[in-house]
This record gives structure tokens, C-alpha cells and sequence, in this order.
């Protein structure tokens, strides 16, 4: 695909030590695969210095301060933490754009206010997170509603501006001049990552008749709008099977942009990169790891699939901590976006520690009980649900339901602050130490977060003890000018009024 991805140890963004470029390690010889980055390292290896310090973190709805974070409670420290010598803050300056009151605003030296979904043009491109199936491939974009009412700029225009300030190629004609003058829908119809392929592939050419390969077309943003703002392309019936190996729709493919030529895709059992990783720790080639990293790649990049413990449990006691802890994304939200959203607060503003119930009975809990969930980095008060499909030895919650008292304009009462939590409380994001180095607690391979390694015990809380989640935080001060909540919501008053002939 255009946006590529590593290939072997030439393909990684190190110096000439061996050393990581970038902040979150991404594409060294800690996560060499990491196509996805390691966001959740970003603010501890700034705080750390490693591999380099920063002057300013600059953060795009990154909740950091709370939820995406792996050590919540840590995080924040690390966030405030000032140099005892200098007394300056360890990491000094932090933009933070958000289009809501999240935790991480609290943290921020500047806030820079983004658009909602309803009021800025946004693309679902092929080349991020395609929304095609077996029949086809397809892509859709978001237009614009809503007009704001306040001082606030979409972040993607934001981000192209900045790029031609700075004069970043990308982003800049040869006589110095804006590339996309007219901000992300400028930016939607005429980037091309390579020749003719662009963020979208529907009605593309000049005339609109090619798909997904052809040059800019300037109304390409009308004739998503014309047709719903979709785009897809059905696939003949002889093309739906065996697309690895599939002349027409192979055909097909390269004439679209998919593949650069028509030969099959090759199924491998036996994953070739990985093996020039693994000989690279061996020695061979020009592009070799540094000595301390040598072991770890050789162990992990074996070109034959194979098991081993998770890592976080290397050392550690299971008959203390017996049970594994996962967290699930609820349906309603997309990270902790919408947890400010009264419709879906009715349905989920709260969560509890799913047992099963020969577990719970086991440990003398019963639904409605309350429980401190240890871990060897942390230690939580939850709510206890007792669960009939939950494996025995497994708990789980929802995520992103716990809010920081304060934070999003809720109510300093509401009952996500007091009913609802966070197991990244209990989550490290460094390993154990080796040979005097932490490595973070993902994926050695691709850097993906170890969110579901996480072993925990469960032990009933006294009832003497008070029903409200712990640890607890002082609540949150909104930032200026932010109006409280209402303390009745009448969402959609005026227009039913309107539909019964009422004037409001």
C-alpha cells in the first residue's frame, strides 16, 4: 500500500548508533513494526528523556491524562513533575487540541479547540481504515452540518496550515506558496500520496469517471455529497474469491492503484522480514541492532509463529495475583469520546468488574458487593457484577466509562467520577527490568500496548468501607469561560415543540 511499512532493519528510523528518532520508539529496534506507534509511551519517555528531551509535547485527542494512558495515576504525575534542580516542568510545554473538557486540558499549557464531528469535513480514506467488504472496496467522507458558534477551527486545517508555516515539502509549491490553500477539503481532492492515488478513491480523474487510480478531480467532494457521501465499488461475482490469486480481480486491483502489478499475493507461513530481523541480530547485513538489543530480536522475530508468557508476567508471583483483567471498548463510545453526551450517558455512565459467578462465590462476593482489585502496580475499589459467560479465570470491565471528578462538564457528583473506573490504574507501561534496561510493556514485535497482559487479585471490600470508587482525585477545574451544565437537559424541546405547531 502507498503508506508502506518496514521490510527489513534498512527500513528503521535510528541513527547511525542504533539509537530511536522518534519520542515513542516507534520503528527502532524496541518495536520495529510498530505501523500503529506507541502512543502510550510518548509521555513517560518524554519525562524520561529517553531517548532525547523535548521542548514541547504537542497532542491530538490523546486523553493521556486518563484513558489512554497505561498507568493513569503515573501519568499524571509525570505530566506535573518539575526537575528539583531547575524547577522547571520535566516536560515544559504541552498543546493539546481537543474538541471536549477531557482530563488531558487540565495538563495543557495552550488548549486548541477542535470542531465536533457535525461542523468539519473529515475523509474515511482507503489509505487509513477502508469501510470495504468482500464485494468491494469503499470509502465515504463526513460533510459539514453544522456551522460553529464559537471559536474553534477544524485540526486537520490546523495541521496543513503549520505544515506551509513551517515550509514542510509536503505542504508547500516551489515558490514557497500554500499547497492547500483551502485547508482539509483542498487537502481531501488534490494530495496525492503517489501518482493518481489520493485519500479518496471515488470520482476521480478530471471528468470523475476513474476509480481509485486517477488524476484530481475538483468535484470529487460534490459527488460524494450527491451520493450520500459513500463511495463503493462493486466487484464482478468472479472477483469475490480467492483475491490472492485471482487474475481478474489481481487485474483489477493494480488498475485501481491496490497492487503495482497483477501477480499473486503470497500467503507466508514463513514471515521472510522477520527473518532479516533475526539475522540482523545475528550479525548479518549492514543495518545491525546495538549489543543490548541483539537478544530480544532474535528471541521475538522468528519467521514460524510460536508462543511464549505474556512478558509483564516474567518473574511474577501467579498463585498472588491469580486472575487476568481485560478492559472492552463499549459499543456506544469510540475511546471516552461521548461520554459527555446525554443520550448515551442514559445507556452507560457507569461500570462494574465482571466476576464469573463461581469465582465470585469462591471469593464471597455477591452482585452489588464491593471489591479492591490489586495489581503489582496498583490497587482499585470497584463495583462487583457477577457474570454466567465470563471464564473463571478472567475479570473484565468497560473502558473509558471513569471519568476524573470535574472533567468532561459533568458534575462533580455524576456517576462516572463516583461508580465508575479505570483499570489502567493497575496497568505498568514499562517491563520489568533486564540487564538494566525497561522496555515497554508491548508487543516486542509491533509495539501494540500490552493492555490485555494484566494479572490481578480480587478481595472484598469491608462494608464498612463507603460505596464510591477509589483512587479518587480532587476534582477537575473546567477551563474558562465554560459554561456548567444545565441541570435539566431539554435536548430537542424546540424542534418537538416545532413538529406539534408549538412555538417555543
Amino acid at each position: 500500500m502507498p503508506l508502506g511499512y518496514p521490510m527489513g532493519p534498512e527500513d528503521l528510523l535510528v541513527g547511525e548508533d542504533g539509537q530511536p528518532l522518534r519520542i515513542d520508539k516507534a520503528f527502532s529496534w524496541d518495536a520495529p513494526l510498530s505501523v500503529h506507534g506507541l502512543m502510550h509511551m510518548v509521555v513517560a519517555n518524554a519525562w524520561e528523556g529517553d531517548p532525547y528531551r523535548v521542548d514541547t509535547l504537542f497532542m491530538y485527542m490523546a486523553n493521556m491524562a486518563w484513558n489512554s494512558s497505561m498507568n493513569t495515576s503515573e501519568t499524571m504525575r509525570m505530566l506535573s513533575d518539575k526537575d528539583p534542580d531547575s524547577g522547571e516542568y520535566r516536560i515544559p510545554f504541552i498543546v493539546y487540541c481537543d474538541a471536549y473538557a477531557s482530563e488531558m486540558v487540565a495538563y495543557a499549557d495552550l488548549v486548541l479547540a477542535d470542531t465536533t464531528y457535525l461542523e468539519r469535513w473529515d475523509c474515511i480514506s482507503l489509505l487509513d481504515r477502508p469501510i470495504g467488504s468482500a464485494h468491494g472496496p469503499g470509502d465515504s467522507i463526513r460533510q459539514p452540518v453544522l456551522t460553529p458558534d464559537r471559536d474553534v477551527r477544524p485540526f486537520q486545517d490546523v495541521l496543513i496550515e503549520l505544515g506551509a508555516r513551517l515550509g514542510l515539502p509536503a505542504f508547500v509549491r516551489e515558490d514557497g506558496t500554500p499547497r492547500y490553500p483551502g485547508g482539509y477539503p483542498d487537502y481531501m481532492t488534490n494530495h496525492e500520496r503517489k501518482p493518481g492515488i489520493g485519500p479518496l478513491a471515488g470520482w476521480r480523474g478530471a471528468d470523475g469517471k476513474d476509480a481509485g487510480k486517477g488524476a484530481p478531480n475538483p468535484d470529487q467532494l460534490d459527488r460524494y455529497v450527491r451520493n450520500g457521501c459513500f463511495w463503493h465499488f462493486e466487484l464482478p461475482p468472479e472477483q469475490h474469491y480467492f483475491k490472492h490469486a485471482n487474475q481478474a480481480y489481481l487485474e483489477t486491483a493494480t488498475r485501481m492503484g491496490f497492487l503495482d502489478k497483477p501477480e499473486p499475493v503470497i500467503l507466508q507461513l514463513y514471515v521472510e522480514p522477520l527473518q532479516k530481523f533475526r539475522l540482523a541480530a545475528r550479525g548479518h547485513g549492514a543495518v545491525v541492532p546495538p549489543a543490548d538489543k541483539r537478544q530480544r530480536v532474535e528471541t521475538y522475530f522468528d519467521p514460524l509463529p510460536f508462543w511464549y508468557p505474556p512478558l509483564e508476567e516474567e518473574g511474577l508471583d501467579a498463585g498472588a495475583f491469580p486472575l487476568h483483567a481485560v478492559t472492552q471498548r463499549p459499543m456506544p463510545m469510540y475511546h471516552s469520546w461521548g461520554s459527555q453526551n446525554a443520550w448515551l450517558r442514559q445507556i452507560l455512565a457507569r461500570n462494574s468488574l465482571y466476576i464469573a459467578r463461581s469465582t465470585a462465590e469462591a471469593l464471597g462476593l455477591a452482585d452489588g458487593d464491593w471489591a479492591w482489585v490489586t495489581s503489582p502496580t496498583g490497587r482499585i475499589r470497584v463495583p462487583v457484577q457477577l457474570m454466567d459467560g465470563v471464564e473463571a479465570g478472567t475479570v473484565w470491565t468497560w473502558n473509558a466509562i471513569g471519568k476524573r471528578s470535574g472533567a468532561w462538564n459533568l458534575s462533580t457528583d455524576a456517576p462516572e467520577g463516583t461508580k465508575g473506573f479505570l483499570l489502567n490504574h493497575l496497568i505498568s507501561e514499562l517491563l520489568p527490568e533486564r540487564n538494566g534496561y525497561r522496555h515497554a510493556n508491548a508487543d516486542p514485535v509491533t509495539g501494540q500496548a500490552a493492555w490485555y497482559d494484566l494479572r490481578v487479585r480480587v478481595e472484598k471490600a469491608p462494608p464498612k468501607e463507603r460505596a464510591e470508587t477509589m483512587p479518587r482525585f480532587p476534582a477537575q477545574a473546567m477551563p474558562p469561560g465554560v459554561e456548567p451544565p444545565p441541570a435539566i437537559l431539554r435536548t430537542g424541546a424546540a424542534f418537538r415543540s416545532a413538529s406539534r405547531g408549538v412555538r417555543s
